[in-house]
C-alpha cells in the first residue's frame, strides 16, 4: 500500500521552517563574526584564499558545536553544512 503524500500546505509550512532557521543561523553567524573580527585582529597577512578558507573552517567547528549542545536541529545542520561544503576549496 502507497504512503500518503504530503500536502502542499505543509510543505510550504516545512519550507518557511528551514527557510527561518537558515536566516537566525545566517544571523548568529554573522554576529560571532563581526564579535571575533571586534576583538583580535590576526597578526599574520594571508591572502584572501586562506582567510576565507580559515573562516569556513571556523563555522564548521561553530556548526558542530551548536548541533551537539542542541541549538540546532539536525536538518538545519545538515543545510548549513552542505552550503559551507560547497565553499571550501580543496
Amino acid at each position: 500500500m502507497a504512503r500518503a503524500r504530503s500536502t502542499f500546505g505543509k510543505l510550504q509550512r516545512d519550507q518557511a521552517k528551514k527557510d527561518r532557521a537558515k536566516a537566525k543561523m545566517d544571523d548568529r553567524l554573522s554576529r560571532r563574526e563581526d564579535k571575533a573580527a571586534a576583538g583580535d585582529q590576526p597578526s599574520t597577512t594571508l591572502s584572501a584564499d586562506e582567510v576565507d578558507q580559515t573562516q569556513l573552517l571556523e563555522q564548521f567547528a561553530a556548526l558542530h558545536e551548536d548541533l551537539a549542545e542542541g541549538r540546532i536541529s539536525l536538518d538545519d545542520f545538515e543545510i548549513r553544512q552542505e552550503e559551507l561544503r560547497a565553499k571550501l576549496v580543496v
